[in-house]
């Protein structure tokens, strides 16, 4: 049995789903709040498994942070959001487990509660597409935001190499082994082998692999000359 509490301060419309959903088995309907306070303390103390939140209550999405704070395992339903961007986004941060649109239908309602109970998540295609646009967007921003950051850094650990230990760099960039490094430097395999781990340690990194991929993107050209320096 799905316990359920609907949360609205539409008193004909909160019992209306109410009497709805109490006539499907599978649900059993533990409360119907128009009060706010009232709401939160029944939800922290029978522990319902989902609650239909109406979205169009003023700071519902501060109750909806509040029901998850009181109750973790609770899921919060967004009932009736308005489909404008700022209003999904601010319910994905308050932990809504699921959308239903206004014009979502009784069946519809029906499924998506018990869905939630099985740990799936409802949401209408438009909605679906504001939350992966957004996505889209944040990721995009990071990586402008952070790739300058990454440069700087690794330019900062390229210039603590020494003239000879940048030689090796170039080098390994070239794919060569110790002994060929080695070989081209005129220097015993085991002084190469110091070399490259005291690059891998100034430049942070665990591999030969990672200190050509910082290469690879172009950092040397931060620092003077590295192909010169064979």
């Amino acid at each position: 049995m799905i316990k359920v509490i609907i949360i609205s301060d539409i008193k004909i419309y909160c019992e209306g789903l109410g009497q709805i959903l109490s006539q499907i088995d599978s649900i059993e309907i533990t409360g119907l709040e128009n009060n706010i306070e009232d709401a939160i303390k029944k939800i922290e103390l029978s522990e319902p498994d989902v609650v239909l939140l109406d979205m169009n209550m003023v700071d519902s999405c501060s109750v909806a942070h509040a029901i998850v704070g009181v109750c973790s395992h609770t899921k919060v339903l967004a009932l009736a959001v308005p489909e404008d961007e700022s209003n999904i986004i601010e319910c994905a941060e308050a932990g809504i487990a699921g959308y239903i649109a206004r014009e979502a239908s009784l069946d519809e309602l029906i499924d998506t509660v018990i869905g939630t109970k099985k740990g799936e998540f409802y949401c209408p295609p438009k909605i679906a597409a504001f939350i992966f646009k957004t996505v889209q967007n944040i990721a995009q921003s990071a990586k402008k935001n952070y790739l300058p950051k990454v440069i700087s850094n690794e330019s900062q650990q390229f210039e603590g190499l020494t003239k000879r230990e940048r030689q090796i760099v170039s080098l390994l960039v070239d794919g060569m082994s110790n002994k060929q490094i080695a070989r081209s430097l005129c220097i015993e395999v085991s002084t190469v082998k110091n070399h490259v781990h005291n690059v891998l340690v100034k430049l942070g990194v665990k591999s030969r692999t990672q200190a050509v991929s910082l290469l690879q993107r172009g950092v040397p050209a931060s620092f003077p000359g590295v192909g010169n320096l064979i």
